[in-house]
């Protein structure tokens, strides 16, 4: 009996500081976090700890977002940026393919979404030519130009200034449709 009481107390005891360590540890289910996770992969290239902190958050918001466009979006291009390092040509293209396709159907799910339109740009930026996944850079840009126009990024000016810088690393115009802004 002694022994069970014992064991009750000291359970008791850790409980409540388990509960205080798993209710203070860190989630991910903002997207701005997994935005700036992004953002720091995609400046700093060369450092793959970047790269797998964004796919981590990406892997991370899906789970919590019921993989989401949004978030298959994200995961398609973390995984993306990951084909890069990849050596083996084959295996390379076998992987570009698959996720390519993923971000694909992210888009088709929600095409007016600027957040996957940027995710879509910034891959066919930096793609090689013979892969030819370049056919929509001016159907990006032109949403993406409407989106930065109307304020979609204003709650995080961080986001807004990386993506005018996209388009400035890249000689982009911001483009405004001329159906909406005439």
């Amino acid at each position: 009996m002694k022994w069970f009481l014992a064991c009750c107390l000291a359970f008791f005891g850790v409980l409540p500081s388990m509960q205080s360590q798993t209710s203070s540890a860190p989630t991910i289910d903002d997207r701005l976090d997994v935005w700036k996770a992004y953002r720091v992969a995609s400046e700093n290239k060369e450092t793959g700890d970047s790269l797998s902190v964004f796919e981590d958050a990406a892997r991370d918001y899906s789970a919590a977002h019921n993989e989401s466009p949004e978030a298959l979006g994200m995961v398609a291009t973390a995984e993306l940026m990951k084909v890069e390092s990849m050596q083996n040509l084959l295996e390379k293209l076998e992987a570009f393919m698959h996720w390519k396709a993923h971000l694909e159907t992210a888009i088709e799910s929600k095409p007016m979404d600027p957040d996957l339109r940027v995710f879509r740009l910034s891959v066919q930026l930096h793609v090689p030519g013979i892969l030819a996944y370049s056919g929509e850079i001016d159907e990006d840009v032109l949403l993406i130009s409407n989106a930065l126009q109307s304020g979609s990024w204003s709650k995080d000016p961080e986001h807004e200034t990386f993506i005018r810088d996209l388009f400035h690393a890249f000689d982009l115009t911001l483009e405004l449709d001329s159906d909406e802004h005439e």
